[in-house]
C-alpha cells in the first residue's frame, strides 16, 4: 500500500502540471473554453497548493483542506454543467480525474495509515540505538543524556513539511537552549544532504544520520516506500522514517512523543517548548 502511495504522489503531481498546460492550450485554441476554465479551478487548486508547500514550506495544514477541496468541487460542478450542455470527453475526463486525484491525495495519499507499534514509550527510557554524525562518527542515544532533548526524526531535505518544522525549531533554538535542552535532528538521508541542511540553518544543533534506517527499524519508525517515487535519482532512499518528535529528560526518559498519522500535520512548537519547562520542573 505504501508503495502505491509513493507512486501516486509523483504521478498526481505530474498529472496536475501536465493538466494545467493542456488546459491552457485548449483555452488558447478556444476549445470548450467554459469547461476548460472550470478544469483550471480544479487543477490550479492542486498546482498552487504543491507550489506553495515547496516554494514556501509550511509545517502543517488542516487535516482535510476544506477550502481547497471546496474549490475543486466548484470546478467539477462547472465542468459537469458545461459538458452537460455540450459534451467534450477530454475536458470531462480531465476534470473528473483531477477532482478524484485531489480527494485521494487529501484523504489517503498524505496519511500513514496505521503505524506499527514503536519501542518509544512515554515514561520509558529512550532505547539504546546508534547513529552517525556528518563526519561518520558513531553517536549512541546514551550520549543524549545529561540534559533534556528535543529529538526530531525527519524524512529528508526533499520534504517541505519536515523543512518547515525544522525551520520552526531553529527559530526557537535560543529559547530551547536557555531551558537547558539539546536539539537533535535525525534522518536517513545521506551525509551530503544532512551537511547541506546543517549549513543552511547554521545553528549549534546536532544533525545525525540513521544509516540504512537501522535505528528506525529497531525503534518501529520505519516507513517502507516512504519517499515519493522518483526521488531516488536525487540520492534519496526509497524507504524512509515516519516523522516523529520526541522529548526526553536528562536521564533519557521519554516524556513526550508525537507520532503523526499524516505528514501534513505537525505539532505546534509552543506545545513542546512548554513541555521542556515541565520536564525540567519534574526532574
Amino acid at each position: 500500500m505504501e508503495r502505491l502511495k509513493s507512486i501516486f504522489i509523483s504521478v498526481f503531481v505530474a498529472f496536475v502540471v501536465g493538466g494545467v498546460i493542456y488546459t491552457l492550450i485548449q483555452i488558447f485554441q478556444r476549445v470548450h473554453i467554459e469547461a476548460g476554465f472550470c478544469n483550471l479551478i480544479i487543477l490550479c487548486t492542486a498546482f498552487f497548493y504543491f507550489a506553495l508547500i515547496f516554494l514556501n514550506p509550511i509545517p502543517r495544514t488542516s487535516k482535510h483542506l476544506p477550502v481547497l477541496t471546496l474549490s475543486t468541487i466548484i470546478g467539477l460542478a462547472g465542468n459537469l454543467y458545461f459538458n452537460f450542455q455540450s459534451l467534450h470527453w477530454p475536458s470531462l475526463v480531465l476534470g473528473i480525474l483531477g477532482f478524484l486525484g485531489w480527494l485521494v491525495y487529501t484523504y489517503w495519499g498524505s496519511g500513514f495509515g496505521e503505524r506499527k507499534q514503536s519501542l518509544l514509550k512515554k515514561g520509558q527510557p529512550f532505547p539504546e540505538v546508534s547513529f552517525k554524525d556528518i563526519k561518520g562518527n558513531q553517536v549512541s542515544t546514551s550520549q543524549f543524556k545529561g540534559s533534556s532533548a528535543v529529538i526530531l526524526f525527519y524524512r529528508g531535505n526533499w520534504c517541505p513539511f519536515c523543512m518547515a518544522q525544522i525551520r520552526e525549531l531553529a527559530k526557537e533554538y535560543q529559547q530551547i537552549e536557555e531551558k537547558g535542552a539539546k536539539l537533535i535532528f535525525i534522518s536517513p538521508q545521506s551525509a551530503k544532504h544532512t551537511e547541506s541542511l546543517a549549513k543552511k540553518f547554521d545553528i549549534p544543533a546536532t544533525f545525525l544520520i540513521d544509516e540504512n534506517l537501522n535505528a528506525s527499524k529497531e525503534l518501529g519508525l520505519f516507513n517502507a516506500y516512504g519517499t515519493p517515487f522518483g526521488m531516488e535519482v536525487l540520492g534519496y532512499s526509497t524507504d524512509n522514517v515516519y516523522p516523529t518528535l520526541v522529548i526526553t529528560d536528562s536521564n533519557g526518559i521519554v516524556r513526550f512523543i508525537n507520532m503523526t498519522d499524516n505528514y501534513r500535520l505537525r505539532p505546534e512548537p509552543s506545545s513542546y517548548i512548554k513541555l521542556i519547562d515541565e520536564v525540567q520542573l519534574a526532574h
